[in-house]
């Protein structure tokens, strides 16, 4: 590991801390211009829980209340709470693609958002865990300016095992140490959706440092921030560690 990504694993609690974790649970509220595709509830309040060994993602009461969503290394279903299997994708990732994503470009069914959301909540909250894999090579690129406040930067590259937003992504962390922007493109969306994802509102939860807001805003060239529209507002309430 890099000196800069020792200093965030410190800031958000430590590895030795965050390797003896085996799930997080979180509770809170999902808005914005994406899950405006999402079918059922949309996660508008949500509960989710993400294993941190392997690529786990269950998402309680969606698409209706009394069922859940599992994501499991890149297989998604739609199960009742006694385990009954009521749908199921064994290559989710590929129906975003192709004529097939033709239709995603306006709506989603609940196995599509089970697959992106499932992914995305294993990477967030699982961070900055997730980049001191040995299987993720991280490097530090050239500080980074914004509204008056620099930056450092980690530069990851995600191996094609792991289900993410994509094989590139940066992250931008303050003086404290702590992650206050993620730089990716969500492919699933399109290869055209870059974003800046914002990390603010740190708290600790059982010796763990979250940003429990998080906002999702379109990248222009040069890497430029759009003020709009929000791609996604999420903010957790309350997060649960389980050892």
């Amino acid at each position: 590991m890099n000196e800069l990504l020792d200093e965030v694993l410190i800031a958000h609690g430590g590895v030795e801390h965050w390797q003896s974790v085996s799930a997080i649970t979180a509770r809170g509220r999902l808005g914005g211009l994406l899950p405006g595709r999402f079918p059922g509830n949309k996660l508008a309040k949500f509960t989710v829980e993400v294993q941190v060994a392997e690529q786990r993602t269950v998402l309680h009461d969606f698409p209706r209340v009394g069922e859940r969503a599992v994501f499991d290394k890149g297989v998604v279903w739609i199960e009742t709470r006694d385990g009954e299997q009521l749908e199921s994708r064994t290559d989710p990732r590929s129906a975003f693609f192709g004529l097939s994503g033709i239709r995603r470009n306006l709506h989603w069914d609940a196995l599509d958002t089970a697959y992106f959301a499932g992914h995305a909540f294993w990477n967030y909250l699982n961070a900055p865990l997730l980049l001191a894999r040995d299987d993720i090579t991280v490097t530090e690129a050239e500080p980074w300016q914004e509204a008056g406040r620099q930056w450092r930067r980690l530069q990851a590259t995600f191996v094609p095992g792991i289900d993410t937003h994509c094989r590139q992504q940066t992250f931008y962390v303050d003086t404290d140490g702590l992650i206050r922007r993620h730089d990716f493109v969500a492919e699933p969306v399109g290869k055209w959706a870059k974003a800046a994802l914002y990390c603010d509102q740190h708290r600790q939860f059982d010796g763990f440092t979250f940003p429990t807001r998080r906002r999702v805003l379109p990248r222009g060239p040069g890497g430029r921030v759009l003020p709009r529209p929000t791609l996604l507002a999420l903010d957790f309430d309350d997060i649960e560690i389980r050892r």
